[in-house]
């Protein structure tokens, strides 16, 4: 859970954007059973498709009803020259369906031969009626009328949600729900076919997607746990992640769909799934807010009409699909569908008007690089993403400039490329065009390339081997980063021959690593920041000069000193060590240097943008974030070997420092080998308070790294690691061990924990 603090951090600025959800669920089973009977043509409604379910129905209207709903449904003769009852003209509209049931013997008329059609049809006259369709003699009834008759009925389902008693006179809701549980209990479960209505039942069917949830499917598809069947003409959308019973025509029709009583509270959400992270935790956006969705691996997911589990799909979500999850009556998730690429883009953005492009507008929010922003923020060479459903607009700011030296499988069709040693997949069309042989680039040229939302270039910056002005305030033949390694290698052309080059590899601000064939030899450069500038495809590295920024960082209002930071700053903090060393380094956030002063001799290089703020920084020595933190167990300063347990794992060391004193230590370890070693200050006092993010000593609190380590030292040599969260809850007694002053960047980085 710690891995995703910082995030939900940030993401919690984003309360106030809202969304419609995508179901709000209103169907009920009245309206279902509205959907048959209307499918079926057993009730219609009005022109407007009202079913006027509050209206008294006729004895004459309930004749067709019950003809219609019957085995008889075709029989109905018109043209009658003879009047069924002396109250029934053969004129009037009903008279056919009346004399058909007769004949069928559902309906009977009074001793003085009437029917009385303009009578309302009573409770119990409809029950007997509709016992009489489903085939059941009145001789078979135990009790006198009308109770035998309620009797059966009740014992059949057929009174379920008709609500009335002896005598009442119906309205059409009434009749309709009667006249709908007798269907049901006519229609055999699937596989058994219904004669009457040519159509099958089936229970506790789940309906997973349409096309609003999976856009492989038509408009005019439903896709269910049965199959995939034709939207009948009364299907609704919002009956999607609902469970119930289906009534298919033809095998290949959805007549209509009946949500469970008990199962239409059941949750359904729909996520746009927003961040990705390192242990393929999803981050979801929904209804206006952000949720780690915490999902089985082992459940069930519907995509393109396939199933699969979580496990198989979650590795390959990206910003932009949807997650729409059905949950359990006791909360567990049911199924997932899967929907991907709900978002229209990449666009590199080359004007103001690139909402036009992407259909956003100018009160759409925006995502800038993880951050909240505004549409006037987005700039020149940003890739944009838009979500109509949730009229957010995400945009990327990550470059890298380095040598086009391959593209894969052809320059005709360059579906990844390789720009100075690393390879990138090519996502957007127009970066595609850029560097396919119709384009601008050559082999050889110095580029920037855009990334997008999954690290692969979606855009181009620039055209051949000409400088153009990027939003980073340096040409596009430019680039900065902090040297770790350099020597002498073989490269591959793009003909596959093989040549040797100097190179360099450097961490650009944003922690990426990349690699570049150097003119020269750059091994005293290693350790060192530097200005990379290419020609003849080939990288020239010079030791950048000390940045000028200055001054305390203030993050809530994003400046340092008096300099206004980017909201998309990338700062990369190094560690001092000798140029022959191993080097150490990791980026870092404008949150983590927050109250720190920086000087001049703290900051290696500083760059900004085109609004003049502070984009990146290399930084040395700010944070201590670099290092390792490990509790050294023994100790051979004869030998230089020592058993030093790092992050709950112990090993064995060597290093030409001598040491002889066991206890905490920040490292700078490469493998096996100590480059450097710093023994940790306890602060003086037991902790009195310890929470995931501050322990409390003496009334000060103090803060904890991300990666703090806890160790319950169970005797005098042993020391073995535990959860932060049991020392929390936990009754110990716990030092605190730190690198630095926490004015200057320092930390707590281990804790002690001991039976008290």
């Amino acid at each position: 859970m710690k891995r995703i603090i910082s995030l939900l951090i940030t993401i919690s600025l984003l309360a106030s954007l809202t969304i419609i959800p995508a179901h709000a669920f209103s169907v009920t089973e009245e309206e279902g059973a509205a959907a048959l009977m209307r499918e079926l043509e057993i009730m219609q409604g009005d022109e407007n498709g009202d079913m006027m379910l509050d209206k008294k129905v006729s004895r004459a209207e309930f004749a067709k009803v019950a003809i219609a709903a019957s085995p008889n449904k075709d029989s109905v003769a018109t043209g009658l020259k003879q009047s069924p009852f002396r109250d029934v003209p053969y004129t009037a509209w009903y008279a056919p369906y009346v004399r058909a049931a007769v004949s069928a013997g559902y309906v009977v008329g009074y001793l003085d031969a009437t029917y009385r059609p303009e009578n309302t049809v009573t409770y119990e006259e409809a029950v007997t009626v509709m016992l009489r369709v489903l085939g059941y003699d009145d001789s078979t009834f135990a009790d006198a009328y009308p109770y035998g008759q309620i009797s059966k009925a009740q014992g059949l389902n057929l009174l379920d949600n008709v609500n009335a008693s002896i005598g009442d006179e119906l309205d059409r809701r009434q009749i309709m729900m009667l006249t709908y549980n007798a269907i049901k209990a006519s229609i055999p479960a699937s596989p058994s076919q219904d004669p009457v209505f040519n159509m099958s039942k089936t229970d506790n069917v789940d309906v997973i997607a349409t096309a609003n949830e999976d856009d492989s499917l038509g408009a005019d598809k439903v896709y269910t746990s049965a199959g995939t069947f034709d939207k009948g003409a009364f299907f609704v959308d919002s009956l999607t992640g609902m469970t119930g019973t289906i009534y298919v025509r033809d095998g290949d029709e959805l007549v209509a769909f009946i949500p469970d009583a008990d199962k239409k509270s059941n949750g359904y959400k729909s996520y746009f799934v927003y961040s990705v992270l390192a242990d393929a935790s999803i981050v979801g956006y929904r209804s206006g807010g952000f949720e780690e969705i915490d999902i089985p691996d082992g459940a069930a997911v519907y995509n393109n009409q396939t199933r699969t589990t979580y496990a198989a799909i979650k590795g390959s979500l990206k910003t932009g699909d949807t997650l729409n999850v059905k949950y359990t009556d006791n909360g567990s998730v049911d199924y997932v569908a899967y929907d991907t690429n709900n978002l229209t883009g990449p666009v590199k953005v080359t004007s103001d008007n690139w909402t036009a492009q992407v259909g956003a507008n100018s009160s759409s929010k925006v995502f800038r690089s993880g951050v909240e922003s505004t549409v006037s923020a987005v700039s020149v060479n940003d890739i944009v993403y838009y979500s109509e459903p949730l009229d957010v607009v995400f945009a990327y700011t990550d470059k890298v400039t380095g040598v086009y030296e391959k593209a894969s499988p052809t320059k005709d069709s360059p579906e990844s490329v390789t720009i100075s040693g690393k390879e990138y997949n090519v996502e957007g069309v127009e970066a595609f065009r850029e560097l396919s042989s119709s384009g601008s680039f050559k082999y050889g040229d110095t580029v920037t390339v855009l990334l997008g939302r999954t690290g692969e270039i979606a855009g181009v910056a620039g055209t051949g081997s000409a400088s153009v002005s990027t939003s980073s305030g340096m040409s596009s033949g430019t680039a900065a980063g902090f040297v770790i390694a350099a020597g002498k290698k073989d490269f591959t052309n793009p003909d596959n021959t093989v040549y040797s080059s100097y190179y360099a590899t450097i961490v650009a601000p944003d922690g990426s690593t990349r690699e570049y064939a150097t003119k020269n030899d750059c091994e005293t450069l290693v350790n060192s920041a530097v200005r990379v500038t290419f020609k003849d495809g080939q990288a020239m590295l010079s030791v950048s000069k000390n940045g000028s920024v200055s001054g305390k960082v203030n993050a809530s209002k994003g400046m340092i000193g008096g300099e206004y930071v980017a909201d998309d700053v990338k700062i990369l903090d190094t560690a001092n060590v000798y140029y022959d060393g191993v080097s150490a380094y990791k980026r870092v956030y404008l949150q983590r240097i927050d109250g720190i002063t920086l000087n001049p001799s703290s900051v290696l290089y500083s760059s900004t943008n085109s609004a003049g703020e502070i984009d990146e920084l290399i930084l040395s020595e700010v944070t201590g974030d670099m290092y390792s933190y490990g509790w050294l167990k023994r100790a051979d300063p004869a030998t230089g070997m020592y058993e030093i347990d790092i992050d709950g794992n112990s090993g064995r060391y060597s290093s030409g420092i001598k040491s002889s004193a066991t206890g905490p230590y920040r490292l700078n370890v490469s493998g096996t080998n100590i480059q450097s070693m710093r023994m940790l200050t306890a602060y003086p006092g037991k902790i009195t308070n310890l929470t995931s993010t501050t322990a409390t000593i003496g009334y000060q609190d103090y803060l904890l790294s991300d990666s703090v380590v806890v160790y319950y030292q169970r005797d005098l040599s042993t020391y073995l690691k535990i959860p932060l969260d049991d020392a929390i809850s936990g009754d110990y007694s716990m030092t605190a061990y730190y690198d630095k002053a926490q004015s200057s960047g320092g930390r707590i980085r281990i804790i002690i924990a001991s039976d008290k």
